[in-house]
């Protein structure tokens, strides 16, 4: 195993990640630069804060940041207006800081992968102007020159839109990265668990794949017979705990005319207002044209009081419902539902708060997210090559969110998401604590200790063994 704490006599040596993403909120405690000695000599970059001079301001921690023309219009500065990039750049090399939570849910002392390690931000994406190949080859020329050890990136392309290594601009931009002693982190894509989804599968990157945590958020469905039903999701419902409300199936609810896969997957303007009101309603998730959340808004805009949605494998994702009550159930548990539902005169039921146990088991496991191998283009690279955690990731927020935030509270100052891009920066950490002790080790070397001392995953379940990485960081 290694340690994620460097010496402290080991300044001059201090590892730099690099993290190209959407940028950083340098406010957050988690950069706080009490503990860390100064700036290494060898640093080379620029703290770039454009017309936010008076209020962005770079530290020991944050030592660097530059913006592409990515930022947001008002200042076109490496300053986070979307979240992404403060929570990834936590995971990688947050400081310690103890009870931290997601509005009270999973409370813990938390730290990044390598504390100790400094942060340079390269800003390539913002909310309105997205990200162009352009800006993420300037941003790798900016941080070979800058001097960082380790880059962090927890973005690439569809596999649908996977280049040839020539026209990709992340392949482009890792290479010549790779030559000039950086290590390269890349998330593996979220388009699992099919095979041959992953991307950023260049054989000079070290490719990531998500894996769960032991740590679960469950909302439970009770049923007028008083069975609970595990059910998993985010929501701070303000219910009763007890089963009082009517409990329907989507399917009773079919407007005439409307197909009925329509109505049982709760899709908009296939459902009766007048028998979904007042009640909690039951959906399928089959159709991939409407996520999760649309089937909770048009609830709500009939007037059902909550959504208990069943999907085998988005109930491992812990999505966050704010105050509305849903929850998401297996198919065989869902079976059991809709028997009750079918087999009781005035069937009622609730969806309770969630809460956040740990020691959840079987834990880790890949995410059924995760893109599996081999690369398509070229065929036949083994990749991903290493698993970390990355779902239900509670890490640091931006300050000033209002989409996250629940009503009538503050923004939160952690939040939590799930992801490849969740998973790359845990191990850009451990890359970071691996070069600090060994700074003459090539990426090639780091990348091999990495994935030659991963922990196994042994698991009862058949898998292609193109599809699977080397092992696991917890």
């Amino acid at each position: 195993m290694i340690e994620s704490n460097p010496s402290s006599d080991s300044n001059s040596m201090d590892a730099i990640i690099g993290i190209l993403d959407t940028g950083i909120w340098p406010e957050s405690e988690s950069f706080n630069d009490e503990t860390m000695g100064p700036i290494p000599l060898r640093w080379n970059g620029t703290c770039a804060n454009g017309h936010d001079s008076s209020t962005f301001n770079c530290n020991k921690k944050i030592i660097g940041a530059r913006s592409y023309g990515a930022g947001e219009i008002k200042s076109r500065t490496p300053r986070d207006m979307m979240g992404h990039g403060t929570h990834v750049a936590y995971t990688a090399a947050g400081v310690e800081v103890k009870d931290v939570s997601y509005y009270g849910l999973a409370a813990v002392t938390a730290k990044g992968g390598s504390p100790g390690s400094r942060l340079a931000i390269y800003q390539v994406f913002s909310s309105q102007n997205g990200s162009h190949g352009s800006t993420v080859l300037a941003a790798f020329d900016d941080a070979i020159a800058d001097g960082v050890d380790v880059l962090s990136l927890s973005f690439g392309s569809s596999s649908f839109l996977e280049q040839e290594f020539i026209n990709d601009p992340i392949a482009l931009g890792a290479f010549p990265s790779v030559q000039n002693g950086i290590t390269v982190v890349c998330s593996a894509g979220n388009d699992g668990p099919n095979p041959g989804s992953v991307v950023n599968s260049a054989p000079w990157i070290l490719t990531v794949a998500a894996s769960t945590i032991d740590r679960v958020f469950e909302s439970d469905v009770v049923l007028g017979n008083n069975k609970v039903i595990k059910g998993t999701g985010i929501n701070f419902a303000n219910i009763q705990n007890s089963p009082v409300y009517p409990i329907i199936y989507a399917k009773s609810a079919k407007k005439s005319g409307v197909d009925e896969n329509a109505t049982r997957n709760c899709e908009p303007n296939s459902m009766d207002q007048e028998i979904i009101k007042g009640k909690i309603v039951v959906c399928d998730n089959e159709d991939s044209l409407y996520p999760q959340i649309n089937k909770q808004d048009e609830v709500k805009k009939l007037g059902g009081i909550g959504v208990i949605l069943i999907d085998d494998e988005l109930r491992g994702v812990a999505f966050n419902f704010g105050t509305f009550p849903m929850t998401l159930i297996s198919s065989k548990d869902g079976a059991k539902v809709l028997s009750y539902i079918n087999s009781t005169k005035n069937p009622v039921a609730t969806i309770l708060p969630t809460t956040a146990p740990a020691n959840y088991k079987p834990a880790p496991t890949i995410a059924y997210f995760s893109s599996g191998g081999p690369s398509t283009i070229p065929k036949n690279i083994l990749k991903p090559d290493i698993a970390a955690p990355g779902v239900n990731i509670l890490a640091a927020w931006i300050g000033n969110d209002t989409v996250q935030t629940l009503k009538g509270k503050d923004p939160p100052l952690y939040n939590v998401f799930s992801g490849t891009s969740m998973a790359c920066p845990h191990v850009s950490g451990i890359a970071a604590a691996v070069k600090s002790r060994n700074p003459t080790w090539s990426p090639s070397a780091i990348r091999s200790a990495i994935m030659t001392t991963g922990e196994e995953l042994k698991m009862q379940i058949w898998a292609c063994i193109y599809m699977v990485t080397s092992g696991t960081f917890d």
